[in-house]
């Protein structure tokens, strides 16, 4: 039996993005309908246990969840601070280290495990009625007029509304559907990641090594039952590579990475069950189509060594947020083109801006080149001995955007909270 709801928007794919958006907007007094074609997973986790998908959440996402509500939703043990960086370059000498006293600032960031994210976030959304959850639901198919866009789920529902978001991740079937167009290149690499525990203890630092085939990082976790000996690791490879680290038991995959990381953090002592998934980077070419605007990893992916990716995602929620709040406040056409425009001038020149320097860091660090090699090493250790240089790069590894940061991302006291408040829908 088919039915009809009529919203003001309709988003596809409730990941960390997605739920974020929708809560922004809901907040606003924006009726949405959030289609997740998974079932919502929330099963506390066992002390101890970790899933090997994580984020470095800086300071801007901090404020964007602070601001949504969802940030005293994740467990203090699962929100695991870091208060310095090291980098260094395996085949040299150079190496740099960012602290947070650089700044005057309590932390860098903060490993968080998607999951315990997305958690945080539909809790909030449960509470919100102007947000509809249809999970283990997609849409099939749509149409587009002139005054909003009509949808068919995959369970016979007919949703309407002015504008179609999709946020499924950079497999976007909405994406996928519509005449958003993508530049693609893969790196031929493969990332493996999992969770260990070291013999020494990371002091809340976050390492990065990049070695001869790509970059190795260890991300500390906060473990109750193993204070600071625990971390997350994402290790760069060659496909063939990480089929062969896949394949190792325990005791020598552990051996290995040991060796792969000179060692910094003692033995490694414990991996769990490891994964891999293949390293490629797209970019949208233009973030909407008619009524259907793309956004997070549905837009961009980037390379992962610096961690950025689902910060991103969130700056292209609080755009996207402030956009739509604005033309709604205006009364306005949600799916106009000069709204989205917007939205998309915002957005793109940043995220290809970030895109091209993780480009310009992967090929400037895995050539082995003698000459690059010195000058790499050279610039690694100048920049971490000239405060004056350092200091920005730790603010954009902050993400500060100062007075150009959505208005959700910017701290508390500088987010108007009137203009997102939740107030009932007037039929």
């Amino acid at each position: 039996m088919t039915t009809h709801n009529t919203h003001d928007i309709i988003i596809s794919g409730a990941g960390m993005v997605g739920l974020a958006t929708a809560i922004g907007l809901a907040r606003a007094g924006l009726r949405v309908a959030l289609l997740e074609k998974n079932r919502f997973d929330e099963t506390p986790s066992s002390p101890g246990h970790f899933s090997a998908r994580v984020s470095a959440i800086n300071h801007t996402s901090e404020h964007l969840l602070r601001n949504l509500g969802a940030w005293d939703g994740i467990a203090k043990d699962r929100r695991s601070a870091y208060r310095q960086m090291d980098v260094w370059d395996g085949l040299g000498t150079g190496d740099i280290q960012f602290n947070a006293d650089d700044v005057q600032v309590d932390h860098l960031g903060h490993i968080i495990e998607n999951r315990h994210i997305v958690m945080a976030l539909l809790e909030v959304a449960r509470t919100l009625p102007d947000i509809e959850l249809l999970a283990e639901e997609t849409i099939t198919q749509w149409q587009q007029d002139d005054s909003g866009v009509t949808a068919t789920t995959s369970l016979d529902q007919t949703l309407r509304a002015s504008l179609l978001i999709g946020s499924e991740g950079k497999l976007s079937p909405v994406r996928e559907q519509s005449d958003i167009d993508l530049w693609r290149w893969s790196y031929d690499h493969s990332a493996v990641v999992t969770t260990v525990r070291h013999e020494r203890p990371h002091q809340a630092t976050a390492r990065q090594v990049f070695l001869e085939n790509g970059p190795l990082a260890f991300l500390p976790l906060e473990d109750t039952e193993h204070p600071q000996q625990t971390s997350s690791i994402v290790w760069s490879v060659l496909p063939g590579e990480a089929q062969r680290l896949l394949t190792l038991d325990n005791d020598e995959f552990c051996r290995e990475l040991g060796t792969a990381f000179e060692h910094r953090l003692g033995a490694i002592t414990h991996a769990d069950p490891r994964f891999a998934f293949p390293l490629e980077a797209q970019q949208a070419k233009h973030y909407y189509d008619g009524r259907v605007v793309v956004l997070g990893d549905a837009a961009h992916t980037i390379h992962p060594l610096a961690g950025l990716g689902v910060n991103l995602g969130f700056l292209d929620a609080g755009a996207l947020i402030d956009e739509l709040v604005r033309a709604h406040e205006k009364q306005m056409d949600l799916g106009h083109a000069f709204v989205l425009r917007r939205y998309q001038r915002t957005r793109q020149s940043h995220n290809l801006a970030v895109a091209a320097l993780m480009e310009g860091l992967k090929r400037g660090f895995t050539t082995q080149a003698a000459l690059p090699v010195m000058l790499r090493n050279s610039g690694l250790s100048l920049l971490n001995r000239v405060h004056l240089l350092k200091r920005p790069l730790i603010q954009g590894a902050l993400g500060n955007l100062g007075p150009a940061a959505p208005t959700l991302c910017r701290p508390l006291s500088d987010a108007p909270k009137s203009r997102f408040a939740a107030t009932p829908h007037k039929p």
